[in-house]
């Protein structure tokens, strides 16, 4: 659940709190070390340890793991912007929600501080992004302040393993604070000056909200980089909502900018692919890094 400096933090199977007798500071069995490897073990890995030696003696096989941050064996992601101070950023979310389909994890938004605007600017917002996104990715409005989406959001993450990320300012740690039902992360405010969150968040932390449900916090950003492919052609595969027409492209190798009888632009045309995705998908095609 935590690594430092050569020291991993392991919290035991049945365990129903992180009370200190749950959790056990270990060291890595030397057989398991692979030479200035990060993979070693990291957050979320299901390990075996021996609890008298306090050494970590198995690594299982993992599920799925994030590059960045490094984690393990994840269920979804949960992305959390701000629709306002900061206000919504479309280019960054729709770059974690590719780096979500690029490893194949599950993710959902997490809409905060819904307080600071209208009921009919949040509908508003509601509508467009389903527009946009259709059914690919559930939304849950929250706020901290009044309360509201809080009940929702802890149910729908139980028995789960949940990494929360998004831009500094969204209110990750008030969230979080939020979900235990105690103060356990500092807060900070969105600078006036810039309108970009302060990071409070300084490395990957493990929480536990119910017996096998687990948040992972992770460290605040203000840009993703962009996933590195093994060709321009795999891009088109991490968006969903272009999967069912790629067989009707004219050219096998098309990468629906500029080809002639392509089913991706025809699709867009007629409005089965929103606009704002396709031109996301060509700024995408311009910025992302080949293997």
């Amino acid at each position: 659940m935590r690594k430092i400096k050569g020291f991993y933090y392991v919290i035991k199977e049945d365990a129903k709190n992180l009370s200190k007798e749950n959790i056990f500071e270990c060291k890595l069995r030397g057989s398991l070390k692979v030479k200035n490897s990060k993979l070693n073990c990291i957050i979320g890995d299901v390990v075996e340890f021996d609890e008298d030696e306090k050494v970590i003696t198995k690594i299982f096989e993992r599920k799925n793991y994030l590059h960045r941050p490094l984690l393990s064996n994840i269920d979804f992601i949960g992305i959390l912007f701000a629709i306002e101070n900061p206000k919504f950023d479309f280019i960054n979310f729709q770059k974690m929600l590719l780096n979500s389909n690029y490893q194949n994890i599950p993710c959902i938004l997490i809409l905060s501080k819904i307080d600071l605007v209208s009921k009919d600017e949040l509908n508003q917002f509601l509508e467009e992004f389903l527009k946009i996104f259709g059914n690919t990715v559930r939304v849950f409005p929250i706020s901290i302040k009044g309360n509201f989406g809080i009940k929702e959001l802890k149910d729908y993450i139980k028995r789960k393993s949940i990494v929360i990320s998004g831009p500094s300012g969204a209110g990750k740690s008030s969230l979080i604070n939020s979900l235990m039902g105690e103060e356990l992360l500092a807060t900070n405010d969105v600078s006036q000056k810039t309108k970009k969150g302060r990071h409070t968040t300084t490395e990957s932390r493990f929480f536990m909200t119910d017996e096998h449900s687990y948040i992972i916090d992770t460290p605040g950003f203000s840009t993703l980089d962009f996933p590195r492919l093994k060709s321009k052609k795999e891009l088109e595969l991490l968006f969903p909502e272009f999967l069912e027409f790629l067989k009707n492209c004219k050219f096998r190798d098309c990468i629906h900018t500029n080809e002639p009888n392509c089913a991706i632009k025809e699709n867009v045309q007629n409005h089965k692919i929103h606009k704002k995705r396709y031109d996301f998908y060509l700024y995408s095609l311009k910025n992302i890094k080949i293997k």
